[in-house]
Order: structure tokens, then sequence, then C-alpha cells
């Protein structure tokens, strides 16, 4: 079955025009790293771009602030940014990362066997802690898997996508997005399993091959991701997300999603559907609805508009496209980390070719 769909993909891929591919001269490097991989990049209010390190490398340090000139440090000190340890010091895993417009860091820690998941948010102003939120085990369970985020400062809440993982079948069984009342620490699963998360069933294929893990046979099973990418528009007005595995971006009213009285047939009523994209693994939303993502399966970072969805770079170097973040001054960042080319999502192998890159492009014209 895997070898026929192959060969069906080979013959229906369509090369971009030449316009697309010379947009990737706009791409310019940030910074490189040769051993753990940048997850996702955020910016804060004073213009610093902060990277979450992959939680599946299970680095030394999880956060990172990336300097001017390229060279980075842990990000707010190695005690936050390092393992996590005793008295909730540190982090135990994480990709989803996101500084908020009243300068808090907010990092998503997945957890792990020893440490629950929780949310830390880091006051970037005067440097110190904001406040912890351990999220109680009803909300994240065995196959939870949380790593994006949005944050919401005008109703003091943050949006968490649990896409889930069944690690043997390569689905998404129970997608959900959790509440998160930023004062008072109460947490809400909500939504679970709504239609809107779910993978459209085919394969990803990145680079020629398709993304999958090994069976106990030895067989190829490939992974049909659901809900992942989640933002917020600037304006506060509505929550974006969208299924990797899928070709469709939904929204809903943040105040239908921040009213933790409602029940989830009075959510499901407000979702739309929104515009169509590409298969991806992170977007974010300007103030005029464009939804800027990454396009995994070509290489790629593009725009989806009122007209449709445009590449605006597309370059080899952009190997898995991960993580984007828009700065003030009109900037997308960014994170390319080579997934795919890891041992779990490449059937055993580790075809990995450091280094991994943040990137950045001018969108102001957008």
């Amino acid at each position: 079955k895997l070898n026929k769909l192959v060969t069906a993909f080979s013959a229906v891929l369509i090369p971009l025009s030449v316009a697309q591919f010379a947009a990737a001269s706009d791409l310019e490097l940030v910074a490189n790293f040769d051993q753990a991989r940048p997850g996702n990049p955020t910016v804060t209010t004073d213009g610093r771009l902060i990277v979450s390190m992959s939680a599946l490398v299970n680095p030394d340090i999880h956060v990172r602030e990336v300097l001017t000139d390229g060279s980075t440090v842990p990000y707010p000190n190695e005690i936050w940014a390092g393992r996590a340890g005793e008295h909730g010091y540190g982090i135990a895993s994480t990709i989803g990362i996101k500084a908020d417009s009243n300068g808090v860091l907010w990092v998503l820690d997945m957890g792990n066997k020893e440490h629950s998941p929780k949310l830390v948010g880091w006051d970037t102003v005067n440097n110190k802690l904001h406040r912890s939120i351990v999220f109680p085990s009803g909300v994240v369970h065995e196959q939870s898997f949380i790593q994006d985020i949005a944050i919401d400062t005008k109703r003091k809440r943050a949006y968490i996508a649990d896409m889930t993982l069944d690690k043997v079948t390569g689905t998404t069984p129970s997608p959900a997005i959790l509440v998160v009342n930023l004062e008072t620490g109460e947490t809400q699963r909500v939504l679970n399993d709504h239609q809107s998360f779910q993978s459209d069933g085919e394969p990803i294929y990145v680079e020629g091959r398709i993304v999958a893990h090994s069976d106990e046979n030895g067989a190829p099973v490939y992974h049909q991701y659901g809900l992942n990418p989640i933002a917020i528009d600037p304006q506060q007005s509505w929550v974006y997300f969208g299924a990797m595995g899928g070709t469709q971006i939904y929204r809903i009213p943040a105040d239908v999603l921040a009213d933790l009285s409602l029940t989830d047939a009075q959510r499901a009523q407000a979702i739309e559907e929104y515009r169509e994209k590409p298969r991806t693994d992170g977007f974010t939303v300007d103030g005029k609805g464009n939804v800027y993502v990454t396009d995994v399966e070509n290489n790629a970072i593009g725009v989806v508009k009122e007209d449709g969805y445009h590449i605006l770079a597309q370059d080899e170097r952009l190997s898995w496209p991960d993580g984007v973040a828009l700065s003030q001054d009109g900037f997308l960042y960014v994170v390319a980390n080579q997934l795919h080319n890891l041992p779990g999502l490449n059937q055993g192998q580790d075809t990995s070719k450091p280094p991994y890159s943040i990137f950045k492009i001018d969108v102001r014209d957008q």
C-alpha cells in the first residue's frame, strides 16, 4: 500500500513556478545550531528572539535567546532553561513558547514521567518569575502531546493545542484544546476529538518520502497528525487552528473559547472554516487576517490570504519548517529543523544533516 502511495504522489507532483523558487533569495539566515534542534521561535515586546529547543531530541537547555551575532545563551538562565529539577525549577520538555504583549514569556512544559506538565510565565521586563501553572491530571493524559500555544491577554487565557499521539499507530486519537485561566490556573479540556482537529488520513510527504516509523516487524506506519498549529490574531478576536495532516484553517471567536461556562456543543457551533492551507507544522496571524504558514511538504513558508495560498520562500534549507513568529517590525522568523530525518519519523534511520537553522523574511508588504 505504501509503495502505491509513493508512486501516486510522484505522478501528481506539480513543479512550482520560477517566480516562487526565486523567492528563496529573500531568506536571511539568523542562526545555525549544530546539535540540539530549535523548536518554535517567539519575539518579545522589546525585540528579543527567544527559541525553544525541541523536546524530540531531549536537550540540556530547553530555552535560548538568540543574540544579534547568531550566538545563543540560556534564557532566562541555566536554572529555569535547564532540565527540570526540584521545587518546580527548569523544564522537562517543551516545544510551545510565546511572548505576550505584556512582556511575559510563556513556556509550555509538556512534562515527563517524573514531572507534571506546566505553563511557566517569565516576566521579561523585570527578569523574574511571573507564575507557574501546573496542569491537573484530568486535562492531560498519557497520550497528550501539548505542543503549541496562543496567549489571549485581553481575557487572560492561554489556548493550548493537545494534538495527542499514539506512538504505535501514528494517529492522534483524541485531540483537544486546553483553556487555561492565567489568573486562577483553572484549566479545562474542551472540544475533545472534534472533527476540525482531525487529519484527513493521508500520509505526509517530505523530500520524496513518507513520514513514518517502523512497527515491530519493520513495516512502515505513516503518521496522521491532527490538531497542531494554534494562533490568535493581534486584535484578539479570533483563535485560528488546524491539523498538520489537513488542509483547512478553522477559527473560533475568542469570546467563545475563553468562556469556561459553555458546553462543547455551544463551542462547536461557533467554529468556522476559514481558508485552505498546505500541511503545516506552525502558523501565525497578522492584523489583516493573513495566516503565515510553514509548508512542510514543499520546503517552504507561505501566506494564506483571501485569494489563496502564496509561497513566500522555497529553499532546500527550509527542511521541515517548524514554528514561525512575527516581529513588531514586520519580519517573519521560521525554524528549519529536519524533524523528518529523526529515526522516529524516518523508519528507524537518522539521516539528519546539521546545521539546523532559524531564518527571517521581510513580510511588511503582505
